[in-house]
């Protein structure tokens, strides 16, 4: 890979760490110095106890870096939350990729504030992986295939209503796990934005 230099200036790893937090902590409406335990820095360095990397060690041989979180959104005055992924693989130092991501976090955080698309839109593209994360996909939670066809789709989800909904004695929280998976689920037959 052929990786770059970038006309911004270097951000130390822990710097840059903080920096990332902080920037997830207002992307999901918390206060700066929130202590998120969910997010997960991911680099090629050794971690502290809390889960930042050490600033004080040597450059990797493979500078990338990912950021696993929890996006939280809202729709119709409902909060959710969606586990995310988001990466950098282009500058040559751990620092520089981290800035690459605060910057790019603040990015879409102005998109919504500007009011060119809702949060939840802005990161459709970014879902983690659902095993990574603990959490079962979208299409074993419904019991279909993943290349399931729409119509299908919409008929296992009225199937699993009629008996997880919670107005017919279902689990609510069995009931807002359904209706994330089916979210997800019905993303892949909207028109991309």
């Amino acid at each position: 890979m052929d990786r770059k230099e970038p006309q911004f200036n270097n951000l130390g790893i822990g710097t840059g760490a903080h920096m990332l937090r902080r920037e997830i902590n207002l992307l999901n409406k918390r206060r700066w110095n929130f202590e998120d335990e969910s997010i997960i820095i991911s680099a090629n360095l050794r971690l502290r106890q809390d889960g930042l990397p050490y600033s004080d060690q040597a450059e990797p041989s493979d500078p990338a870096v990912a950021v696993y979180f929890n996006l939280r959104f809202w729709r119709n005055g409902k909060e959710y939350s969606r586990h995310v992924v988001l990466s950098c693989d282009r500058w040559k130092k751990v620092g520089w990729n981290i800035h690459a991501l605060v910057k790019d976090i603040e990015a879409q955080r102005g998109r919504e504030r500007w009011g060119c698309t809702s949060i939840e839109q802005a990161f459709q593209g970014y879902l983690a992986i659902p095993e990574r994360c603990g959490v079962l996909p979208w299409w074993e939670i419904l019991g279909v295939k993943p290349e399931v066809a729409e119509a299908d789709l919409k008929e296992a989800f009225r199937l699993l209503a009629k008996t997880h909904h919670p107005d017919v004695g279902g689990d609510r929280k069995k009931w807002d796990e359904l209706q994330e998976a089916y979210e997800q689920a019905l993303a892949k037959f909207r028109p991309a934005i």
